[in-house]
């Protein structure tokens, strides 16, 4: 009995616990790309107001057109990171855009109008910075991964062991 359990395990071993390692890393995956996603929607939505001269009435549609505009006119080293990722992730901003709510994201009120560009635009660059932190993190990932899988599948298979009462054995 303690061989054929030993043998079960053994074989959910082998059998799902590669497909299990899967999915958990798939899922760690598709997290990092929605949190770059939503970074780079909180900038298309200051882009946006920032357009509309600091108006809080700004539709997710229209902030998410304005990501493209944004990560193609940055000046900064990750931009083309960031349109790389773009390309191959643009469903995945998509989809985000229901996560993300403009009156949320934009300031509840403007102090300083005639500051409007220099407010919005270190806005629309802190969370182009906050994408960039987080695919540095993705790709961290990526490569952590295969490594950490490698190190779980070489896991001992589980023991089993029979224990016995003695006390209702016959001698």
């Amino acid at each position: 009995m303690a061989e054929e359990r030993r043998s079960r395990a053994s074989r959910s071993l082998e059998i799902d616990l590669p497909r299990r390692l899967e999915a958990f890393a798939e899922a760690m995956r598709l997290g990092a790309v929605q949190l770059v996603a939503r970074q780079l929607l909180r900038a298309g939505v200051f882009r946006v107001s920032l357009d509309l001269n600091g108006s809080r009435d700004v539709s997710i549609e229209s902030a998410v057109e304005a990501v493209r505009r944004v990560v193609a006119s940055s000046t900064r080293a990750g931009a083309s990171r960031l349109q790389k990722f773009l390309r191959e992730h643009w469903a995945d901003v998509v989809g985000q855009a229901a996560y993300v709510n403009p009156e949320d994201v934009l300031p509840k009120r403007l102090r300083n109008r005639e500051r409007l560009s220099e407010t919005f635009g270190g806005y629309i660059e802190r969370s182009l910075d906050a994408a960039e932190r987080m695919l540095d993190q993705l790709e961290v990932l990526e490569r952590r991964l295969p490594v950490w899988k490698s190190f779980v599948r070489g896991a001992d298979v589980p023991r089993v062991e029979p224990v016995m009462d003695f006390h209702d054995s016959e001698v």
